[in-house]
């Protein structure tokens, strides 16, 4: 009988022996020692949830908090018009919360945009602040005192609100949340919803019918993946008025070692319209793109798809467009430099005087990026009308040439290889007649041959000779070389 636990002597019991004659039951002691061992294991593992619960947000915290700032570095390097930097970021055991500031760099886009506004001083820059606060630890038990709280395993999980400062230190809440979880690995998983509503001033009146964005950034902070869909919205300022159906985004963009990055993106915006009181209403119908590009080795390759219906032109009436355009074999070296002077020209002061200085500084770098070659076409080019439809394909091929060769414009021309062949209606030739007498000039000349019902223009060149509908036209390769 067992003594130690007292337990019923038909737990005691030897069991009959087996086919082998070993006893198939227990015995007491056995039973004894894996009750210690169990027990064991239990205060193991529950002081192992307790480092987890208690222990780990302290050091998981420190781990978020970088994984924060390399994102904002990433942010920064990654987009020419905007600077984001950190306002403040104060880390406690379980939980953090940190300001960060998106400014738009003055520029084309500052201009444009502060236009739009119209009581945004367009000398003051505006920026979007980012308001977050951070429950970190394996298990995130803080985040379920907010909404969208999670206990799923993740380095942090963090829920930000946003706000527009317009340059003259007045604060704008935008409406919805941003949650992102930052997971074991180091990626980056964020959702944005933004639900309804409406926003009006003396100068602006801005309604929306919602949103959804996705986004993912992996670890290393050079893969940035992305989806979502922006429902109906409208945009009111100075008499003008923009419409917008709907849009649905999904891409890619890479880092790469050359400083730029390459992706890819499919977009479809639908019902576009821009009112104006004085010129009309230019509008599209659908729109759809597809466009990407890649790295292979150190030579860039890309492509584009355009597709637009209903397109709104004056004196001619709805139109529908398509184009398909390749381009393969640039050089990366060289473009890196080219990107970098002119980046660093729309930070100037003076952008205008900045783009003619860097022009002269990169002159060579242009120069090194023709010789070592590349290939554009346009597979298509479609636009229809109401007059029927005017097609066109062309292409331009530069070899690369030797890295020794000195360069040279009539060098480069007479190496170069183009071509096009354009069909234009009759009805079309004729409206452009009427409007520009020079369209004329073209049938005299022979560049637009009757065919059929349509005009035709057939050009092709090769080693310094074009010919354009059979006939040949001599180009003058030593005028305008340096």
């Amino acid at each position: 009988m067992c003594l130690a636990d007292n337990p019923p002597q038909a737990m005691c019991r030897p069991a009959p022996l087996g086919h082998t004659g070993i006893l198939l039951a227990p015995s007491c002691a056995a039973m004894q020692l894996g009750n210690k061992l169990m027990n064991r294991w239990i205060v193991v593992l529950l002081l192992a949830l307790a480092v987890i619960v208690l222990v780990s947000p302290g050091i998981v915290g420190r781990l978020a908090e970088r994984n924060v700032k390399d994102s904002v570095e990433w942010a920064s390097f990654s987009n020419d018009d905007f600077v984001v930097t950190q306002e403040t970021f104060e880390r406690g055991w379980f939980t953090a919360a940190g300001r960060h500031r998106i400014e738009l760099k003055k520029g084309a886009l500052h201009s444009t945009l502060a236009g739009i506004a119209g009581a945004m001083d367009p000398d003051r820059t505006a920026a979007l602040i980012v308001d977050t606060r951070i429950d970190h630890g394996l298990v995130p038990v803080s985040s379920m005192s907010r909404d969208a709280g999670s206990l799923q395993p993740a380095l942090a999980s963090t829920v930000s609100t946003l706000q527009i400062e317009r340059g003259n230190g007045e604060l704008i809440a935008i409406p919805g949340q941003l949650n992102s979880r930052i997971s074991l690995t180091g990626e980056t998983s964020s959702r944005y919803v933004l639900p309804a509503g409406s926003y009006a001033d003396e100068n602006l009146d801005l309604q929306w019918q919602g949103g959804n964005i996705h986004f993912t950034i992996d670890a290393s902070a050079s893969d940035l993946r992305y989806d979502g869909r922006v429902d109906a919205w409208s945009l009111r300022s100075g008499g003008e008025r923009l419409l917008i159906g709907g849009a649905r985004f999904d891409g890619r963009q890479v880092a790469t070692e050359f400083g730029f990055s390459v992706g890819s993106i499919v977009l479809s915006l639908e019902d576009a319209a821009l009112e104006n009181p004085v010129g009309g209403t230019t509008a599209v119908s659908r729109l759809t793109l597809e466009a990407g590009n890649e790295l292979v080795g150190d030579r860039v390759n890309g492509s584009s798809t355009l597709d637009a219906t209903g397109i709104a032109i004056p004196g001619l009436g709805e139109a529908d467009l398509g184009l398909d355009v390749v381009v393969n074999g640039l050089d990366a070296r060289t473009l890196q430099t080219i990107i970098e002077e002119f980046r660093a020209a729309r930070e100037a002061v003076d952008p205008e005087a900045a783009f003619a200085d860097a022009y002269d500084r990169v002159e060579s770098d242009i120069q090194s990026f023709l010789l070592a070659g590349a290939e554009m076409r346009f597979d298509r080019i479609d636009v229809t009308l109401p007059q029927g439809e005017v097609t066109a394909t062309m292409h331009l091929i530069l070899p690369e040439a030797d890295s020794a060769q000195a360069f040279s414009w009539p060098t480069l021309l007479l190496g170069m290889t183009a071509g096009a062949d354009v069909r234009v209606p009759i009805a079309v030739v004729e409206i452009l007649q009427a409007g520009n007498s020079q369209a004329g000039a073209l049938i005299a000349m022979g560049i637009l041959k009757r065919d059929g019902d349509s005009y035709v223009t057939r050009a092709n060149y090769a080693k310094g000779l074009l010919t354009v509908n059979g006939a040949p036209l001599p180009i003058p390769l030593g005028i305008g070389t340096r």
